[in-house]
């Protein structure tokens, strides 16, 4: 995880998202670009001034190596989506205000071309020891895919709970074998949950076994996605409590 791209309104929001960072990659030392939209009812100096504080309350304390952009390009996430292009970030992180997700939130994981990581403004645990990687269980041709997921599973020393929510009764044995392939060097398990309310039941699965990450698959890597992923996702990311790694 070499570079961090954030974009930030400046709000706690944002401040939460820089104490996630720290507290889970800050060990790999990584280079955050964090990026400003500018609003055309924003005045510039204001904006320069708001995060001069902000840079003394987060950035400098956070010892990391970081650059500040105000961008004015075109709209929010045009603007992102070209900072993506041109930098090339390993990772998206973005906070987002209150329990629900963002409009913002939402759009990005459907439109970019890089892991997002979307951090809930009140979430404040600082280990990340289990995470749930919600899939359909099916063959994964893309194994780079996967790479944020064991990266940070690798990192953190976490557990990787890999969950099926099945509509009927059939078993998810058969797709064991390609998932091992990449997850040899972690710490896993696989769980198979019957219901009919997929996003119920993965939220109360967050509930019961104390998950601190979420992580969904957007891309369709040999089908080995989430069911009506648009809907799904969209949900999920909307009312999950706990950051959400969307993989692309």
């Amino acid at each position: 995880m070499q570079k961090i791209l954030l974009p930030i309104d400046l709000s706690p929001a944002s401040e939460n998202a820089i104490d996630f960072i720290v507290d889970v990659f800050g060990a790999l030392r990584p280079h955050l670009h964090l990026i400003h939209v500018k609003r055309s009812d924003e005045n510039l100096e204001e904006i320069k001034e708001i995060f001069k504080q902000f840079e003394e309350n987060k950035l400098i304390p956070s010892r990391l190596n970081y650059q500040f952009e105000i961008t004015k390009k075109g709209g929010l996430l045009s603007d992102i989506q070209s900072t993506i292009e041109a930098e090339s970030p390993d990772l998206l992180v973005l906070g987002t205000r209150g329990i629900n997700g963002s409009t913002l939130s939402k759009a990005l994981v459907k439109i970019t071309d890089c892991p997002v990581m979307l951090v809930p403004e009140n979430y404040k645990e600082t280990k990340v020891k289990r995470i749930a990687y919600a899939n359909d269980f099916y063959d994964i041709k893309n194994s780079a895919a996967l790479k944020p997921l064991m990266n940070l599973a690798m990192l953190m020393k976490a557990k990787v709970y890999l969950l099926h929510i099945n509509r009927d009764n059939r078993t998810c044995d058969n797709a064991e074998a390609s998932l091992e392939y990449y997850l040899d060097y972690v710490d896993h398990e696989y769980v198979c949950i019957t219901s009919e309310d997929v996003e119920q039941s993965i939220m109360n699965f967050i509930k019961e076994k104390k998950i601190d990450i979420l992580t969904v698959l957007l891309r369709d890597h040999g089908s080995n996605r989430l069911e009506s992923e648009g809907r799904l996702v969209k949900n999920i990311v909307t009312h999950s409590n706990v950051p959400v790694l969307n993989l692309v």
